[in-house]
């Protein structure tokens, strides 16, 4: 069944039905990825997001792997920083759950955001609508998703004192 296309029979347009679908898409994998990861995960993925793209931007030869060097450096870091990042969040309460889905939803329009601003923007458009695109990757978009997951880590950051 192609959601996209029934949205449009509802009397959506094809770009305003293309962007809801890819918000529908990020919140459900964001909330499977924060249930998978875990609190204790979350944080180092982050921080290793920032880390793979940074050593991406600073290869001087830019190629077509760029994008699998980048999933290739943030999958092996993920799996070697066991225990080197002790930011966390407190179990317990109700604000748990809803701070582990802000989080890795705002992890993964950053992934996004990144993979897209490596492609070609023809290509890239072929998986977006240029209004997400201009969202994710022109100006200073790129810049504004690096700072919101930080701003968020910051700002749900609990750990307890006892």
């Amino acid at each position: 069944m192609n959601i996209s296309l029934l949205l449009s029979k509802v009397g959506l347009s094809s770009s305003l039905s293309q962007d809801m679908m890819l918000i529908i898409f990020v919140a459900l994998v964001g909330f499977i990825y924060g249930m998978v990861l875990g609190k204790h995960k979350l944080m180092s993925v982050l921080v290793n997001i920032y880390v793979a793209f940074a050593i991406i931007n600073v290869i001087p030869e830019k190629n077509d792997y760029e994008i699998y060097i980048f999933l290739g450096l943030l999958v092996a870091l993920t799996i070697l920083s066991r225990k080197v990042f002790d930011v966390y969040f407190a179990s317990g309460g109700s604000a748990f759950m809803w701070r582990i889905f802000t989080v890795s939803f705002f992890q993964i329009i950053l992934i996004i955001s990144i993979l897209l601003s490596m492609l070609p923007k023809q290509e890239a458009l072929s998986y977006v609508s240029s209004t997400a695109y201009g969202y994710l990757v022109v100006g200073w978009a790129p810049l504004v998703w690096m700072c919101i997951p930080l701003i968020a880590m910051f700002i749900l950051h609990r750990k307890s004192r006892y």
